[in-house]
């Protein structure tokens, strides 16, 4: 698959499954949720806020930075960060559906003249080097694959180059357990070491372009794109009961979704709630706090050609 079909089919996804997915949820936010437990009464619109909110105060963001958020969907996390921190913010998204959402929900904001959406490729972003305290992305690098020129290295090379030497970036995704990667088995202490040649589980086949790494390969690409590690943190045992959540809400709205969205459309959602539901029970979801490294030169970030770090895991 080339770089734009990967991108159409993605879009062609999120486009298709927005307004049935709002419905089922009550926001524009197609993340994970962080649920204090199976208990919690929040509803997934607040629990979805509540992760949006967890990024940002890792991000420390502030009236005087400019967040860039890569991956932006339908802009409710953007939104809800600059109006509540004061912060400006650049959306950027692969999806024109998704953009115009996100120009909509803007429209309405408290201070829409501080947010603003663009469509572009996350491996290609359309914006100079240097211009961003801030950076996001939430559940964006699961989608690409784990190849130099047009995978998550170009991503997190591209997030490096918009930022200033010296800002944060938090990335927020899933990740696959030591044990489940390809081409690894969990070693005696639990790092990923020995090779076994086996397939990773398919856990969202229905699910356009997931390609998930472990923990140790995201950080991996993080450092080689020019980030130095300041914080990772698990948050699967608050996020795992997002699947679970939405597959009892799509089931106890069924009649209705029909009704509104038609049999077809409902039908080809359901499995893919499955999927995810049953996904959240084993995958990591971490969320990663990293600082974009000064430029040995003293000079401005290039659009860089990433090295290729091959396609194992290392060990830790």
């Amino acid at each position: 698959m080339t770089p734009d079909q990967l991108l159409d089919t993605i879009g062609d996804y999120y486009d298709s499954h927005a307004e049935l997915a709002h419905a089922v949820l009550g926001t524009r936010a197609m993340h994970k949720g962080y649920f204090t437990g199976s208990a919690d009464p929040a509803t997934y619109a607040e629990a979805a806020d509540r992760l949006t909110r967890t990024a940002g105060r890792r991000l420390r963001l502030g009236p005087d930075h400019a967040l860039l958020d890569i991956g932006s969907g339908a802009g409710q996390p953007a939104v809800l960060l600059a109006e509540e921190t004061g912060c400006s913010v650049t959306g950027v998204d692969a999806t024109p559906g998704q953009v115009a959402a996100a120009r909509r929900l803007a429209a309405g904001a408290a201070a829409p003249g501080r947010i603003s959406f663009e469509t572009g490729d996350a491996r290609r972003l359309p914006l100079p080097a240097d211009a961003f305290h801030r950076a996001l992305m939430m559940e964006v690098v699961s989608h690409l694959p784990d190849t130099a020129a047009e995978g998550k290295a170009a991503a997190f090379a591209e997030a490096a180059r918009c930022l200033r030497p010296g800002g944060l970036l938090a990335v927020v995704d899933m990740v696959l357990p030591p044990d489940e990667a390809s081409g690894t088995k969990a070693g005696p202490t639990g790092t990923e070491a020995e090779p076994t040649g086996r397939e990773a589980e398919p856990w969202m086949d229905d699910v356009p372009s997931v390609h998930l790494s472990t923990r140790s390969r995201l950080l991996e690409l993080l450092r080689a794109a020019g980030f130095e590690i300041l914080e990772v943190e698990d948050l699967d045992r608050y996020t795992c009961h997002s699947g679970p959540r939405t597959r009892r809400e799509f089931d106890s709205r069924r009649p209705g979704l029909t009704d509104a969205y038609g049999h077809d459309a409902v039908e080809r959602v359901a499995p893919v709630l499955e999927q995810v539901a049953r996904a959240d029970e084993h995958l990591g979801y971490v969320l990663v706090t990293a600082r974009a490294r000064p430029r040995p030169s003293g000079g401005r970030r290039r659009r860089p050609v990433p090295r290729d770090l091959g396609r194992g895991e290392p060990a830790s």
